[in-house]
């Protein structure tokens, strides 16, 4: 297993000027480089030579008559080359004055790639085939800078790009040196192809970040003209439904909280509400882990100085978690239809409007933002605010060229000696003014000091060591001596090997771990995988005490309490007298910290945690799974869990995070093994991920299922994985991938399961689903039968179920034109959703879409529309940016286009292309190419011809997502072509409803 080494992030980064930094990690990245190539061709490479000399040496090599031609003309193909990195690495220079760069090193191995290179027509090959690529992007990039106006952010781009490079050549010329042979080679291809791919799509993500910042920047400045007009428009006077100052903070202060009065000024200057700063400002406060990121953030919003009449806490660490954080602000808000229970993209999209629109001095605290993935969508675009972000990284995750921010460093040694001093009390504090603490003792203070780095959190868990009588006997020389000797004896991590602060780091922690009580202990260890935020105490209160067998059998309240329907309301009221103590004494130590019924772990302190053993993990693990899949609603015979999405927000955040850990810990070792209640635990989350449509981490959740099932691909569990992939990617119309998941399932079901079982039907109705989309109407129709006379014999425990089958199988008349037989089940499926949920249930909107279908199809279009309302009605109630709502207003759209009524039409089309850009704001995906399409063609309608040109702009943009989208394997109809060579209309248009779910077509 490939282990790798943790290290910190310890850059300097001015924000304001990054020549410096820019220079340096260059000058860095080139030493680091130096390990990595043997030392004849380190030698070699750094001899002075530039791009000149290398376009001169290739040419040459071209246009040798004794070379075979194939080499000549892949030699051409490179000549190029040389003068587009120059390009590159000539910005670069010019952006960084009065400092400078040697890239010797660069164009040494570039050179030295090319030359190992020549001695084969299939290394040769390869090499000009990834370097054609790179020279690509490398274009691209230098395009981005010519029209890139803010140095700060290019220099920052230009570095990451250049160490790619490095990293690149490096690699290639180490393959090249240890594959002399082309059989060698060949057979170390791919391993090359994995790294070259992975550097150059870093390459991509940094060119995009780029020319998003250079994008941002102008369609911000639009955005804040334009809603600052909105805003004194005498007209629009946003209405307010919440009472202000909102302050959604979900930390206490830190009372221990020391200096940074000039970080925090600095913060204040920016941020504040001045006519001097932009309207929408940004600060990045950025630092390595325990440094303090967060108490600035934190002590910065209740300080308050520039009187913020709303500040909410954003929790970044997981796309849950900030999809819970802008559900929060919605309710904080009290905005019309803000709802904790599943509501999640609705009440983004009501936040992101009143952010907009407010008149009030708002300010958004994103804590511990990583990935710049899951942030997208996040920002309030063109608004006028404040939003400060607190990161491990220096990426600037808004792309706000005007972004200002600050690297945090450490307390250097007089700052470190302070917070020592007043941590430890009034005492210390008061023997050091008076100069009498023992020599001993401020020596040892200063050597400890060295090894926690200037570290606040470090220097806040010294203290607290040192005041412990058991552990140091209160002197700062015993506790020295105690670390010492826990970090020469300190085993290592199971996931990696330490770098030498982190080993500091976690001898420190492993000191204080080592003088918890075996209950505090354990609780700890169980609470280090979990999600370090909002850890409800009711998880150790389980209904079914078995939960806690094992590590946790101190938290029972009722030992012999296994009957979860006859538990006590005291056991989740009374906490257990040992469960209360571990608790104190994890927060006496400063380990966690309690808040109401909710506890918090630093990540610090997770991270730190080293189990004794696999064993010891294992059975840490297990219990936490326990304890998770007790609490988290279950989902029952292919059931839907929307009843439950309540309990499911609560929990799904520590299912996430513990498949996440599980993934980590087997990619360093396969001894971790999936007990059966952490493989159900994971069923049962991707499952309500797959009904929110948060695809992405369900198809992580059930890739991490499928490992914990390890060799057992023929049980019902692992299948119940395949069904839920399945289904995603349905929804996400890869009908391929669909395809080899619900085969798996639908044959193990076969295998385990009797003819009439009702969980039979599962796979039966799911295969039906498929058959249909892929236009096999036939077998579809079989297996929607087949599925509908299980369910029938079912009784009422399968209604929900039957009209299910009931709607699908409509559809696949529909297709057929069988009108009054898709009416006629439709009819079924009505009254049974009727009788079950009632006229407003969320399945009631997709038979009113089919009727709307049915209707539109047969050009009636009155009563097409009143199908297509009733279904917005519903829809707009229980998720109002689901795609089934999107798809409702495009049809409307269409309904008002077939009747004449243009301006209606682009009205409805653009309702439904706002829905679709919020749920997919990375790429233009299925729904969005068929509302660009059907958008073109209202445009062109028009007789005056004033809106041709953004018509023909949407269309092009739309037949390169379609290209796109097919060649991924999430459309399929090839379009036939009339006698003019233009395509037919009909089946154009069928080609755009392939590319989305048949569901929603």
């Amino acid at each position: 297993m490939e282990r790798r080494t943790y290290t910190e992030d310890e850059h300097d980064v001015d924000f304001n000027d990054t020549s410096e930094f820019a220079a340096k990690r260059w000058k860095d990245a080139t030493i680091a480089i130096k390990s990595t190539v043997s030392g004849a061709d380190y030698e070699k490479a750094s001899l002075p030579r530039d791009w000149q000399t290398l376009h001169t040496y290739i040419r040459d090599q071209s246009l040798d008559l004794k070379a075979a031609p194939i080499t000549r003309r892949l030699l051409n193909h490179l000549l190029p080359f040389p003068r587009t990195m120059n390009t590159l690495l000539g910005i670069f220079t010019r952006s960084i004055i009065p400092y400078e760069a040697d890239f010797r090193l660069l164009w040494g191995l570039l050179e030295l790639n090319i030359k190992l290179s020549l001695v084969s027509t299939p290394k040769l090959n390869r090499t000009v085939s990834w370097m054609k690529r790179l020279r690509s992007v490398l274009e691209l990039f230098n395009r981005c800078l010519d029209v890139c106006e803010d140095m700060n952010e290019a220099r920052l781009s230009m570095a990451d790009v250049l160490e790619y490079l490095l990293q690149l050549f490096a690699e290639s010329s180490r393959h090249l040196r240890q594959c002399p042979t082309d059989a060698e080679a060949a057979r170390a291809a791919k391993d090359l192809d994995i790294r070259v791919n992975e550097n150059l799509s870093d390459m991509d993500a940094t060119v995009k970040h780029l020319n998003d910042v250079t994008s941002y920047s102008k369609a911000n400045t639009q955005r804040q003209v334009q809603n600052l007009a909105n805003r004194h428009a005498p007209h629009v006077i946003p209405e307010e439904y919440a009472t202000f100052p909102i302050r959604m903070i979900p930390r206490e202060r830190n009372e221990d909280f020391y200096g940074r009065k000039e970080e925090l000024d600095r913060v204040n200057n920016y941020l504040d509400y001045s006519s001097n700063n932009p309207p929408l400002r940004t600060y990045s406060i950025y630092g390595r882990r325990g440094v303090g990121k967060t108490n600035i953030a934190l002590e910065y919003a209740y300080k308050n100085p520039a009187n913020f009449d709303a500040i909410f806490w954003v929790q970044c660490e997981t796309s849950l978690s900030l999809r819970q954080s802008f559900t929060d602000m919605a309710v904080n808000l009290n905005l019309p239809g803000a709802d904790r229970n599943g509501h999640d993209e609705e009440n983004q999209l009501a936040v992101l409007k009143w952010l907009k629109i407010t008149k009030k001095k708002w300010l958004l605290i994103f804590d511990n933002a990583e990935r710049e993935s899951i942030l997208r969508g996040y920002w309030p675009l063109g608004a006028n605010g404040a939003i400060l972000i607190t990161s491990r990284k220096y990426y600037n995750f808004m792309n706000d060229a005007s972004r200002k921010g600050d690297t945090v460093k450490p307390f250097n040694d007089r700052q470190g000696w302070d917070l020592l001093m007043k941590l430890l009390g009034p005492e210390w504090q008061d023997l050091d003014r008076r100069g009498l603490i023992q020599g001993t003792e401020e020596s040892a203070a200063k050597e400890l000091l060295m090894n926690l780095g200037g570290l606040a959190l470090a220097i806040q868990q010294a203290a607290q060591l040192i005041k412990k009588p058991n552990i140091a006997g209160t002197t700062i020389a015993g506790c020295l001596e105690t670390f010492k000797e826990i970090k020469r004896s300190l085993p290592p991590r199971q996931t990696a090997d330490r770098s030498d602060i982190i080993h500091s780091l976690d001898s420190l922690w492993d000191m204080t771990f080592k003088h918890l009580s075996r209950n505090a202990r354990d609780m700890l260890s169980v609470l280090s995988l979990f999600s370090p935020d909002r850890i409800l105490i009711d998880l150790f209160l389980p209904k079914n005490q078995r939960a806690l067998d094992g590590k946790l059998n101190f938290c029972k309240q009722h030992p012999n309490l296994v009957d979860e329907k006859a538990h006590a309301l005291s056991s989740v009221i009374t906490i257990p007298p040992l469960l209360r103590a571990a608790i104190d004494e994890l927060v006496d130590f400063k380990l966690i910290t309690e808040e109401g019924r909710e506890l918090r772990a630093h990540r610090v302190v997770q991270e730190a945690m080293n189990y004794l053993s696999y064993r010891d993990l294992q059975e840490y693990f297990d219990s936490a799974s326990s304890l998770v899949y007790e609490a988290f609603p279950k989902q029952v015979a292919g059931d839907y869990l929307s009843t439950q999405w309540s309990a499911c927000q609560t929990y799904i955040s520590h299912g996430a995070h513990m498949s996440l850990q599980f993934s980590t810990y087997r990619r360093a070792s396969s001894k971790l093994k999936g007990s059966k209640w952490f493989i159900k635990l994971l069923a049962n989350c991707a499952w309500y991920l797959y009904e929110t449509g948060n695809y992405d981490i369900c198809l992580r959740m059930v890739e991490t299922g499928q490992l914990a099932c390890g060799n057992n691909t023929e049980t019902m569990q692992y299948a119940v994985f395949c069904n839920i992939a399945g289904l995603t990617y349905y929804e996400l119309n890869k009908l391929g991938d669909c395809r080899r998941n619900l085969e798996v399932f639908y044959h193990l079901q076969e295998k385990h399961l009797g003819r009439d079982d009702l969980d039979r039907s599962i796979s039966l109705h799911n295969m039906g689903l498929l058959e249909a989309s892929s236009d096999n109407l036939i077998d579809s129709m079989d297996y929607f039968t087949k599925a509908i006379h299980i369910r029938l014999n079912a009784g009422d425990a399968a209604s929900n179920l039957l009209a299910n089958s009931y709607l699908c199988k409509s559809r696949v008349h529909f297709y057929r034109k069988e009108y009054d037989e898709a009416f006629s089940l439709l009819a079924k499926s009505e009254a049974l959703y009727f009788r079950t949920a009632g006229d407003n249930a969320h399945f009631m909107a997709h038979v009113h879409y089919a009727y709307g279908n049915i209707e539109l199809d047969q050009k009636r279009w009155a009563s097409a529309k009143r199908s297509y309302e009733q279904c917005l009605k519903v829809s707009l109630l229980n998720s109002a940016v689901h795609p089934l709502t999107a798809s409702a207003y495009y049809s409307l759209g269409c309904v008002e286009f077939e009747q004449g009524n243009v301006d209606n039409a682009k009205g409805q089309l653009e309702k439904a292309m706002a829905i679709a850009t919020l749920r997919s704001p990375h790429r233009d995906d299925g729904y969005i190419a068929r509302i660009l399409w059907k958008l073109s063609k209202v445009l062109e309608s028009d007789v005056v011809g004033a809106y041709h040109q953004q018509a023909n702009d949407m269309r092009i943009r739309a037949e390169v997502a379609r290209r796109v989208l097919t060649g991924n394997g999430e459309g399929g109809i090839v379009i036939a072509l009339d006698e003019n060579g233009d395509p037919d209309n009909q089946e154009d248009e069928d080609s755009y409803d392939a590319l989305i779910p048949g569901y929603f077509r």
